[in-house]
Formats: structure tokens, sequence, C-alpha cells
């Protein structure tokens, strides 16, 4: 009954030109509505206010929008209807009993959910490795689940990722993607096919990104599910975007994904949604037609992986499923532009490749309609998981064999970010690409540049090896009498001596990492020395490298000369060892103002926060926030100009440790 009378509390305010958005809004976080409009342009305007959630027949949009939306969206003098939101049509089966969620015809309870990716390791130890990303708003686990034959080790094959239900009420994927990992598990061994795709790539899924918009009714049901994070915000219309950057208002689950994204290098992703049955490959930034279109390089390799993957299902699923549209394909901005989506922040600042495949039109099916699309689309998953096997890939090395990280372009083919990169860590590279005949050209700062002849690439099945060695551009090494390191607890003394120097400026010092044992040739520089010009006497230098993380470290020297030339020296190893226990220091200077360092040492990796509390008690702001090697660390803090003069806490959190110290703003 009050459905009926808010709709007609709505209609009878629009007679009079008033809208009561309080009564919209009441007990809600975020409407679900529908509207016409005239002409598909409108869009453009539109996409920029509301979060588009379909356009049907070209005039018929359905979209959400959070208060502040909403209220923008008013202006524009539309005709609405409020609809009832998605997840409050079914009353969901749950459970939280892990062996009732694994007959896959309910949903699982949010522990349920932590402990059934927490047992997949425990049950597969040497094939699964659970990487839990983080925290949301309300801190719930962002997880991943890694899944390869050495799980622990980066190695040089290509990575993939399945990722669902960032919108937190487009529910069909996350069941699937927990059904595909124990698929996958259980399978390894047994199947040919899926031992051979586990043994040779590295295969993320994370089966729920929006935990807390999922389970924003409580952690025991999926009913009254949201769209939004718990900060009301759409995370799909949150990323870099190729027009307008970083938002300015990156959500916590964004940062998240985005540190995971970019300390790896995915070729392959796919996302899964709801509310239709399509697969939308790229552009959503720009439509393929019309006025102002944009046409990715690869445009028709992604039409022929969309329409594979839709044509399987249409084999296996009754009349009608992914069907629509292009024969169960679109391109993302054909059907509605958006600004902030996860695959055109892949594609255009990852340089990987990744689509968003909704998966049902109904986003909240009954649980037992489940085990019915897992038939639909299990067979296509793995169709989509093998694509980064085929195309051409290969490792790029310097000469003694070191893995670099290279940009890899196809000659007249690749523009708008469609080169792909070369893995720092393996020197691994895939490049997918649709039948024909092909020139590569790669490129690392410090290397000659490297063409290849002509690649055939027979079919879109075809794999073609192509390995490279390039070759440094200053190659000889600085006469030095001897580059020596010294390592003390987190500091490194680095000491060298020359013989007659001739027109040397100085020496600028580099550093490089060897994460997991593998070398990775990503040289970032740490420091500068002055030079002596012309001496004919023996000179001798010393660098202190500061505070690092335990962890392998490679240093060289780049000698350069007064008229620009450059000469590097051999490199010496040294290892800094995890520290055997845990401490938060004073920060220095204490009275402060405005800013001072805070120090700590931890004995484990993982997420670390610092936050600072008045003397009442009352948290104040967040200082740190992030993953943290075991190591020493240290942050500048630089106290708000609104924050007064006091006496303060700031609180050291890492995994199970926990300190906590006094500090002196004086003003």
């Amino acid at each position: 009954m009050k459905n009926i009378f808010t709709l007609l509390l709505i209609s009878t305010s629009l007679l009079f030109g008033q809208i009561d958005i309080r009564e919209i809004f009441e007990n809600k976080s975020e409407v679900y509505f529908k509207f016409e409009i005239i002409d598909r342009s409108e869009l453009n305007i539109l996409t920029n206010i509301i979060s588009i959630d379909n356009v049907v027949n070209g005039k018929t949009v359905y979209a959400y929008a959070n208060i502040n939306e909403f209220e923008e969206f008013l202006k524009l003098n539309y005709d609405f209807e409020i609809l009832p939101n998605p997840s409050s049509l079914i009353v969901p089966d749950m459970s939280s009993n892990l062996e009732d969620i694994t007959a896959w015809d309910v949903y699982p309870t949010y522990d349920a959910y932590v402990n059934l990716m927490n047992q997949f390791q425990t049950n597969y130890p040497q094939i699964c490795k659970i990487v839990d990303a983080g925290n949301t708003v309300q801190g719930r686990k962002i997880l991943f689940v890694k899944i390869s034959d050495n799980v622990e080790q980066r190695e040089a094959e290509p990575q993939f990722m399945y990722t669902s239900s960032m919108h937190g009420d487009e529910l069909t994927g996350y069941v699937l993607m927990l059904r595909l990992i124990d698929s996958l598990l259980t399978s390894y061994g047994n199947d040919a096919r899926i031992t051979n795709m586990i043994n040779n790539a590295e295969i993320w899924i994370n089966p729920l990104a929006n935990p807390d918009g999922t389970y924003r009714s409580g952690n025991n049901t999926v009913s009254g599910a949201t769209r939004y994070n718990f900060n009301n915000y759409d995370l799909n219309r949150n990323f870099p975007d190729p027009v307008y950057g970083v938002n300015a208002n990156q959500q916590i689950e964004v940062t998240r994904f985005r540190t995971i994204q970019e300390a790896n290098n995915f070729s392959l992703i796919a996302n899964f949604h709801g509310g239709a049955e399509v697969v939308n490959y790229p552009w959503d930034t720009w439509a393929n037609t019309g006025t102002n279109s944009r046409i990715h390089a690869d445009q028709t390799w992604y039409q022929y992986i969309s329409h594979l993957y839709a044509d399987t299902c249409q084999t296996y699923s009754p009349s009608g499923y992914m069907s629509g549209f292009d024969d169960g394909t679109t391109n993302g901005g054909d059907w509605y532009v958006i600004h902030g989506g996860r695959q055109d922040y892949t594609n255009w600042y990852r340089h990987g490749r990744e689509v968003t495949i909704e998966i049902s039109n109904t986003k909240l099916p009954p649980a037992s309609q489940l085990p019915s699309f897992w038939e639909y689309n299990k067979r296509s998953f793995l169709n989509y998981i093998e694509h980064i096997f085929y195309g051409i890939n290969g490792i790029v090395t310097d000469t003694a064999g070191n893995p670099l990280r290279a940009k890899i372009t196809i000659i007249s083919h690749d523009y708008d970010s469609s080169e792909v990169y070369s893995d720092g860590v393996t020197g691994f590279y895939t490049r997918m690409i649709q039948p024909g005949n092909y020139t590569l050209k790669f490129q690392s700062p410090g290397f000659f540049d490297f063409i290849t002849d002509q690649i055939q690439i027979a079919n879109y099945n075809s794999s073609v090896t192509v390995n490279v060695q390039m070759v440094p551009t200053a190659p000889i090494p600085v006469e030095l009498v001897s580059f020596t390191a010294n390592v003390n607890k987190n500091d490194v003394e680095l000491n060298w001596t020359t013989a007659t120097e001739t027109n040397n400026r100085g020496f600028e010092i580099q550093r490089s990492v060897i994460p997991n044992g593998v070398r990775n040739l990503v040289w970032e520089v740490v420091g500068f020395l002055n030079g002596n010009g012309t001496t004919t006497e023996p000179m001798n230098y010393s660098f202190i490298d500061k505070n690092l993380s335990a962890g392998i470290y490679t240093y060289r020297l780049k000698q350069i000369d007064l008229d620009g030339g450059y000469k590097y020296s051999g490199e010496v190893e040294v290892t800094i060892e995890s520290p055997a226990y845990f401490s938060l220091e004073q920060n220095y200077p204490n009275p402060f103002n405005p800013s001072t360092v805070i120090s700590w040492q931890s004995p484990v990796s993982g997420w670390q926060t610092i936050k600072l509390f008045d003397i009442l008690g009352r948290e104040v702001e967040t200082i740190v926030d992030g993953y943290y090697d075991a190591g020493f660390h240290s942050t500048l803090y630089i106290a708000n100009s609104s924050l007064p003069s006091g006496v303060y806490f700031y609180q050291l959190k890492a995994g199970e440790y926990s300190d906590i110290k006094k500090m002196i703003l004086m003003r």
C-alpha cells in the first residue's frame, strides 16, 4: 500500500510542479526509475547526472540515482516513474551452511561467502591462494582467489581476471563465479583442458566486488541489495576515464581494485553484471558510430570473442537467451555512453583487454534458477579464458637474460592505447589479435628499439611465440676501483672509489627490486651525487638509501659526463631482512606545527592503518591506509589548518599488531 501511495503522491506532485524528494527517498539510499527520451543525444547529458542502467528501444531509459543525483535530474523536467528496487522483488533463499551453498541453488550470507573463499585455499593450497585486496567502506573484504600451478610464484605466463557484482544488486554472476572457482579446482588433474589452463596461466576471480551494496540490509541477506556502494556511488562510474581522468571522489573499493590491477599485468578481463543479456565490448566512453565515434583498434577481435561467448550460450540455453542487441553483443557506447567504467580503464590506462558481460535480465533471480544460468554460461566461461593463449606472445629480456618491461606496438595498427606492455617482473607479454600479418615494435628506456619481421596469425585460435632480446644503448661500464654495499638494519650504504676522472658531472644512483626471487630491471632513481669534473687522484663517494622494506635490491651507478654522455657501473645486490619485531616510533618533531614524521616497523606484510584521535578518543582522520611490505616505513603528517592545538593520539594497526602514541600539536 505504501508503494501505491508514493506513486500517487509523485503523480499528484508532478501536476502541481512540486516533488517531495524526502518522500521518494524515505528509507532509501538510491531510487530506481524510468522515463522516456525523444532523441539519443539526450543521453550524453543524462549519463553525467544519473547512473543509466538500460536503454530499451532507444527511448525508454532505466536508471538509478542517489538523492543528489536525483535533484539534478529533476531540473531537466522529465516525467518519470519510480520503480521497485530489483532486489525487493523476491525473498531470496539464503544459507550460511557451506554444504547447502555448494549445491549452488542458494545465495550465501556474507560470513559464509568469506568462509567458502578461505575453504578453497584450505582444500587446494598448492593451486589456490586467497588475495585480500582490503576492506570496503563498512569493513567487508574484497577477496580474490588466484589459481595457478605455482600459486606462490609470478611466472612467465598470462594473467587473467573475472570479477562480478560491482553493482551490488546484480547477483547472478556472484554465485556463478563461486561455482566456477570450485569447478576449476575440483577439475585440476582430472580434466585435461582445465589442467592446461591452470598450468599455463594465472587465473584471478573476484566473485563480489561490492559487498557493501550486496549486503546493504545486513550480512544475512541479499534482499534490499543496492547498486551503489555504502557511500552511494556507482563503482562502475568511478574508475579513471579516458576523457575525464581520475574521479575526484574515487571510492575505496575502486582504490582496492586499482591496487591489484596495477601490481599485475592482466592480459584479459571480464566483469559480470545483470539487467540485460549481452556481451558489451569497448568503448563505453565513445560510441563506434555517429558523431564523435571512436572505434577500438581491435574491434574486429572484440566482436569475434563477444559473439563466441554469446553464441555458445545460445547453443546451451532456451531460445531467446543472449540473442538481443546484435545477436547477443553490443558496442558499449552504441548502447549508451558512460564515463568512469571499469572496462575502459583497463583498455585505456592498463593496456589490457576487458569486456562487460550482462548475464541475466533479472538482477536478482530466484536462487533455484542459478543452476540453469550455470548451464547456459559454463562453456563460455572457459572459452573466454582460453583466448589468453592465442595471438602473439613471448618474453622480453636484455642481453643478460633479465626480464624487461617493454612497450609493444603493432605498426600501422595500434592507436588509442591499444599497444600492450610486457610484465616487468617476468618479461612475458601476449598480444591477442585477429588473423592477419603484423610487424611488432618493442621499446624500453635505455634500449634500442627492436622491430620484428612480419608475423602471420592464421586464425583466431593460433599462437605464435616471439621472444625478444633488447640491446642497451649504453653498455660501457664506468671504470671504478670499487663499488660495495653495506646493510645496517633497513638502510643500505653504498661506497665507491674511482680512478682518474675526466669530464665527470656526477653519479645517479639507481635501484631495482627483485620480488619473489624474480629479477625485475625496472630501475628507480634514488639519488644523485655531484662528481669532480676532472681529477688525477682517486675519489671516494658514499650514499645511504634509507628506510627500506624487507626484500632483495640491486643497485647500479649511472656516471654522467659534463657533455651529457653517460656510462653504467656493474651491479651490487643486497638483502634487507624482515624485522623480528613490531614498533611504532615517537613522531618527530614533537611538539610539531604543522608537520611531523611518523615511523614504524612491522614484521608482517599486509594492510596497515594509522588513525588520529583527539584526547577524548574521537577519531579525527586517517593518516595511513594501504598495503605495506614487512619492514620499516615512515610518513609525513601535515595537520589540517582547522585542527586546533592540543594533545592527540595516533594508533597503528598492522594485522594482529597494534600500538598507540601521543603527539602534541602546538600552533
